[in-house]
């Protein structure tokens, strides 16, 4: 039998014990173990599973980790009809940051928040979107220009700017 879901107390829905498998290989950073748990669990679950749209994104997120841009559209298709679940639009936020569709994880990270405001995840994927819109190579100038995008492929990962490094 499945795991009672933490999220959710004093629930009778359980999640898939192939789910919960592959939950500890992504914690451990396993995305190959893991992504073959989570598409087990995703391709097993029964039609009225609360919980399908978690796997599927699970499932998304841990390809988009391996290098699979495909895993997105999983991500995707999981949230479309998805209202209550957050991890749903976390996963799809992560996963669109990832492959560096920042608009597209903007959007996931506004959905993600109305459900619930205070979800650790997405207030700190929130945090790194806004400080990096705010941090230009050079202020005044937009992010998007030719100048601050040849100045901060320079610098990129260097984690000082230009300005802190006088």
């Amino acid at each position: 039998m499945g795991q009672m879901d933490p999220w959710e107390n004093g629930s009778r829905t359980r999640l898939r014990e192939d789910f919960v498998d592959g939950l500890k290989h992504f914690r451990n950073d396993d995305w190959e173990q893991a992504a073959q748990f989570f598409r087990d669990a995703d391709e097993k679950a029964e039609f009225d599973d609360v919980y399908q749209n978690r796997y599927t994104s699970f499932h998304g997120l841990a390809r988009v980790l391996m290098g699979d841009k495909n895993g997105v559209k999983l991500c995707r298709k999981a949230a479309v009809g998805e209202q209550n679940d957050v991890e749903v639009y976390y996963n799809l936020a992560m996963a669109e940051h990832r492959l560096g569709y920042r608009e597209s994880a903007w959007t996931a990270l506004r959905r993600g928040l109305r459900i619930d405001r205070g979800h650790p995840g997405l207030k700190r994927l929130e945090n790194e979107l806004t400080l990096r819109g705010k941090n230009k190579a050079v202020p005044g100038l937009s992010r998007e220009g030719i100048i601050n995008r040849t100045i901060g492929r320079l610098f990129r990962g260097s984690r000082k700017s230009w300005r802190n490094s006088r």
